[in-house]
């Protein structure tokens, strides 16, 4: 807020140098009035308790100069708590670009990933194109023998009247029911065996399959010949030992048998084994007919290729799945660290905030200027727009005179005079006319009559020009 100084009254001293009006030429225009500065109040923009003072009145200052400095705990915690806000915005922000590499390593990751499963591919679909090719070599074999063979003996039709598959098909089918079969006589040796006296039979069973074993081995030694002299007598005797021992044990194992089964016992798990037996060998001779079956493009291999082809080609569609994975983990990871830059840029801009207000704890002189008032000390409370120092502007210094109405039209803007004042009655000042008021006024204000009005004045105000500073706001001044 700028104000001028209080003008002091001032003396209008018109001197005429014909004052009867017998001369032709006017007089030279004369006036006085008071040398006034520009005086700007400084008050605090934020509330606070000054805490310290750094001029006096009368001190010269400079502009940027400090001229208190007050405390506001408040905005002390705020501006704090705004700096842990930045700081936490900034790790998450750097937590962010953490994640976001840890994303794209995924992503490189995963596109070696199908790199990889695409070699794998490749090489099962070599894989199966050979198994393919040797496949259809075997089965052109087969396919012209089932139309130039006769048809098996009790089948009327030809060889090629059903179909490879709905052979396998029927093959499958047997095979499952020589399976259902063996498991049927299995279930029934079992309990036959039960029904006779389990572990005994098997004690029994073992002990002559064990005699059996051991007499083939020394009947195959028994009908051995010995072609050597040298000891020959002692290898037919150690062989006839053997054979003897193992004749000797068979009878007795199968005595043991004898008795451990009756008649009835034996013929019925006879014909158990035989039953289970023949019932393992229909399985085995259905599973070799549906291999028989199972050839070219239907056998284990082509099977094998084409499950490994399968499989390579699942791990390529797992493996791409996972890029669109990494690329969304990606995706995330970026727009996280948008988000943070954006945490980051309001955390800062509410610091930015609170420093420009911290900044305002501390009130500078705007301008070059002497204090002329100091209304504030140490521990006042002060409130925003209350003035708190007064500064003038010496180096904007102004001179405000009179003129009667009768000179108004001598003064333009811009005109030159000369100001002298009694501290330096031999120097004269330069001053330069800046404003000239659109209006008169009255000397004195209560003017009544016709002939008082002419004693009616306009204002005019001059700069003056104080390169030295020795022109102080107060000093009477003389202009011309």
């Amino acid at each position: 807020m700028t104000r001028k100084l209080t003008l002091l009254t001032l003396t209008l001293a018109l001197l005429l140098a014909a004052c009867q009006g017998t001369s032709n030429s006017p007089a030279a225009l004369e006036a006085s009035g008071v040398v006034e500065a520009t005086e700007i109040s400084i008050a605090a923009e934020v509330p606070g308790t000054v805490a310290e003072v750094f001029v006096e009145e009368g001190a010269t200052v400079q502009a940027g100069d400090p001229l208190f400095r007050l405390q506001n705990d408040l905005l002390d915690a705020q501006f704090r708590q705004a700096q842990a806000a930045l700081e936490a915005a900034q790790t998450a922000l750097e937590a962010a670009k953490t994640n976001r590499g840890l994303a794209q390593a995924g992503l490189e990751a995963a596109q070696a990933n199908v790199k990889a499963a695409q070699a794998g591919l490749e090489a099962a679909q070599a894989q199966y194109d050979l198994a393919l090719l040797a496949a259809r070599a075997e089965e052109q074999t087969t396919r012209i023998a089932r139309w130039q063979d006769a048809p098996p003996s009790n089948f009327n039709l030809p060889n090629w009247y059903f179909t490879t598959d709905e052979q396998i098909a029927a093959a499958q089918t047997e095979l499952q029911a020589a399976e259902e079969a063996l498991k049927a006589e299995e279930d029934n040796y079992q309990s036959v065996l039960a029904s006779i006296g389990e572990q005994d039979v098997l004690d029994a069973e073992q002990r002559l399959n064990d005699a059996y074993a051991a007499f083939r081995v020394a009947d195959a030694l028994y009908q051995r010949e010995i072609n050597t002299q040298n000891g020959k007598t002692t290898l037919n005797d150690y062989i006839q030992n053997l054979y003897d021992a193992a004749k000797s044990e068979l009878d007795a194992a199968q005595r043991n048998y004898d008795q451990v089964l009756t008649n009835k016992d034996r013929t019925d798990l006879l014909e158990a084994r035989a039953r289970r037996d023949a019932a393992r060998e229909r399985y085995e001779t259905a599973l070799d007919t549906l291999h028989a079956l199972q050839t070219g493009t239907r056998s284990p291999q082509m099977r094998a290729a084409e499950a490994a082809l399968a499989q390579a080609q699942a791990i390529v569609a797992q493996a791409e799945a996972g890029v669109r994975q990494a690329e969304a983990g990606l995706a995330q990871a970026e727009a996280a660290i948008a988000q943070a830059e954006k945490g980051v840029a309001q955390a800062q801009a509410a610091l930015d905030a609170l420093q420009v207000q911290q900044d305002k704890l501390t009130v500078r002189a705007p301008v070059d200027g002497v204090v002329t008032t100091r209304s504030v000390d140490l521990g006042e409370s002060v409130q925003p727009g209350l003035t708190a120092i007064t500064l003038a502007q010496l180096d904007s210094l102004s001179v405000t005179v009179y003129i009667p109405e009768a000179r108004y039209g001598e003064i333009s803007i811009g005109q030159q005079a000369e100001v002298r004042v009694d501290s330096f009655p031999d120097e004269a000042f330069s001053a330069t006319v800046s404003w000239i008021s659109d209006k008169a006024e009255y000397t004195p204000r209560n003017v009544q009559t016709k002939e008082e009005r002419v004693t009616t004045v306009y204002a005019i105000k001059l700069r003056i020009e104080n390169a030295g500073g020795k022109l102080k706001p107060g000093m009477p001044a003389d202009v011309t």
